[in-house]
């Protein structure tokens, strides 16, 4: 477990959890937080995005025997990169670090993450979707249970948000988070201005994350709907610099959804996969229109 925080030097590692309306599930990461195996001192900042439940009483909880914790306000505007903005500012550590309220880091997470910022710009680690998701397996048959540092839309590799870090003279230099993209995997755009810029990320992958899905069919497809959407913002800002459209692979993306219809229709199976397929490409169709820009 970490020292007892002193005021009078900085600590060298700061988390970052932007929380709206996180107050059922933060108290496990806050806790898990606390349980981390490693001698550097860190602080947790609670980006409150404007939250209408308990989040602010549960932090009061937790800081009041703790004082490494503490709650900052980021209701400016609604938004995940809003508050990882104001979390970051507020931040006094040399490496920041993100995770989210609905999730449990591991209890070597934190020293893992910031060993690998000594020698790298940006780090992700891994999650575990088991843990706190037991109907993982038989909702996405066939699908790992680890996930770590992809590439989506097969351009750069980029952490997801939920398990990622980077050095925070970096994040002054690159002007922080985009705020335009509010919704759907919005750290991905900060990541690639990262490597743009000459800076590395590195995958580690023994940092991992227990990541909670989202708890319902509806929520999913919404999830995948949004990411879909928010996939074009990034070939609308990056084509330009690297990022390419096939329109070949969009028909074998659409044409892999049939066997995937056929298993439903006749099995029940694989349904989840289904709505989620579907919701992307109907979130890439609408954000087309909705950006003047032709990523279907």
């Amino acid at each position: 477990m970490n020292p007892p925080e002193s005021h009078l030097s900085p600590p060298s590692v700061s988390v970052v959890i932007p929380s709206l309306n996180g107050a059922r599930t933060l108290p496990v990461q806050l806790e898990a937080l606390e349980r981390q195996r490693t001698s550097r001192s860190f602080e947790v900042l609670v980006a409150d995005n404007g939250s209408t439940d308990d989040t602010a009483a549960v932090v009061a909880a937790h800081a009041a025997r703790w004082p490494a914790v503490r709650l900052v306000d980021a209701s400016v505007r609604t938004g995940s990169n809003v508050a990882r903005n104001v979390g970051c500012r507020e931040a006094r550590g040399q490496f920041i670090l993100l995770c989210d309220s609905d999730d449990e880091v591991h209890e070597e997470w934190l020293e893992r993450m910031a060993k690998g910022l000594e020698d790298a710009d940006g780090v992700g680690g891994r999650l575990d979707l088991l843990a706190l998701n037991p109907r993982y397996a038989a909702v996405n048959p066939g699908e790992p249970p680890i996930a770590g540092v992809t590439t989506p839309l097969g351009f750069l590799p980029r952490p997801i948000g939920a398990n990622a870090g980077f050095r925070r003279s970096v994040w002054e230099e690159l002007g922080g988070f985009d705020e335009d993209y509010a919704r759907g995997g919005v750290e991905t755009e900060f990541f690639w201005r990262l490597q743009l810029a000459g800076h590395t990320l590195v995958e580690v992958p023994e940092a991992v994350v227990s990541y909670r899905l989202r708890d319902s069919f509806r929520k999913s497809v919404k999830q995948m709907y949004i990411w879909g959407r928010q996939h074009v913002m990034l070939y609308r800002d990056f084509r330009g610099r690297g990022l390419t459209y096939s329109p070949r692979e969009t028909l074998v993306a659409w044409a892999a959804l049939l066997p995937l219809v056929y298993k439903v229709a006749r099995y029940r199976t694989h349904r989840t996969a289904l709505g989620q397929q579907l919701g992307y490409r109907i979130g890439r169709c609408v954000g087309s229109w909705k950006y003047r820009t032709f990523f279907v």
